[in-house]
């Protein structure tokens, strides 16, 4: 699906993306984590092509991406929805760009309504929303491109802790439901654990370590014990400042 081989970005004179290499498989999540700074929304901007390398290449579904794909969603930290549309219009937008016929239109975006359960928000307008129903009007807005390849900065920062595990849930459904490759930029250590196939640790523009998750997905896993392990584990490796300094291995 994903292929990154040595991926390096700067801001004028600063590097914040150092050579970074890694690959993501169809239908797999990857949850990226570290501190702020560390380059993990700069390495998301450039999975989306909304930023190009200055050296190194993305390659998705072996092709080099070298502009904005159509069958790739982005769901950012501000939502992004149009403050003067409809919920309706929001999710509408996107499909009447692309071309699409307007009972093709009617069709995807009822639908889609039904499915994240919003559809008596219709007519409303983004300011007569919920944090959390304005992060399902998001989400839909992505899905209803069908894309096969969802990227999202920190989506459930601004919400409260309850609403987030239910956002939460609902993308781990749609992903499983899909078989959607997802990457989440989040600074929740629990959340990456929660939605991280595999977890990335960054520190300082580079990897420092790629987990493989292999309690993703699942039944009731906040309950278990390995899930507070593997956050235990991701609090450690978040201390160090370099690769070198690991001392341990993770499962």
């Amino acid at each position: 699906m994903i292929k990154v081989e040595n991926l390096t970005f700067a801001y004028q004179a600063e590097t914040v993306v150092k050579e970074i290499n890694f690959e993501l498989n169809a239908g797999k999540s990857l949850a990226i984590i570290g501190p702020s700074g560390c380059g993990k929304t700069t390495l998301l901007y450039l999975l989306a092509a909304l930023q190009k390398p200055d050296s190194g290449a993305v390659t998705i579904n072996g092709k080099n991406l070298t502009q904005i794909r159509e069958k790739t969603g982005v769901i950012l930290q501000d939502y992004g929805l149009f403050p003067w549309k409809t919920v309706y219009k929001n999710l509408t937008l996107g499909l009447k760009i692309r071309g699409y016929e307007k009972y093709k239109i009617t069709k995807i975006v009822g639908q889609t309504l039904k499915d994240l359960k919003i559809e008596e928000l219709a007519n409303n307008y983004p300011a007569e929303l919920s944090g959390g129903q304005k992060q399902r009007v998001a989400i839909g807005r992505a899905l209803v491109l069908k894309p096969d390849l969802l990227l999202m900065d920190e989506p459930f920062s601004a919400l409260d802790a309850l609403t987030r595990e239910k956002m939460q849930n609902l993308i781990l459904k749609i992903h499983q439901q899909q078989k959607l490759s997802f990457v989440i930029v989040t600074h929740d250590i629990a959340e990456a654990v929660f939605l991280g196939q595999t977890i990335m640790v960054m520190q300082a523009g580079k990897v420092i370590k790629l987990i493989d998750n292999q309690y993703f997905g699942e039944e009731k896993l906040r309950e278990k014990a390995e899930f507070f392990l593997l956050q235990k584990k991701l609090r450690q490796l978040m201390q160090f400042k370099t690769a070198g300094d690991l001392s341990y291995e993770t499962k």
